[in-house]
């Protein structure tokens, strides 16, 4: 049983995204992002859309049209935050 229980457990982890997962429970989601770029941007929700993305397991990029205008959002953790306001992190060797 302990066996059965273990393989069931190792298959729903190997299935699932760990970025799929915080984005769920944070909230970070596709229409939080139409919501913030559309009110950050004056732009209706409609008149949104996600032109490109890229995607990592706890990040992630998207480059959008918001009523004509090209924009870029980043997601930080819980939030989605535009990519001339986002600080980058640099890595020091």
């Amino acid at each position: 049983m302990k066996n059965m229980y273990l393989s069931l457990g190792i298959a729903i982890l190997s299935l699932t995204s760990c970025g799929a997962y915080v984005r769920s429970i944070s909230g970070t989601t596709k229409g939080n992002l139409i919501k913030t770029v559309a009110l950050e941007q004056g732009c209706p929700e409609d008149k949104v859309k996600i032109i490109d993305e890229v995607r990592a397991s706890a990040s992630a990029t998207y480059h959008l049209d918001a009523c004509g205008k090209k924009v870029i959002y980043k997601q930080q953790g819980f939030y989605f935050i535009e990519a001339s306001q986002a600080k980058e992190s640099k890595t020091v060797l």
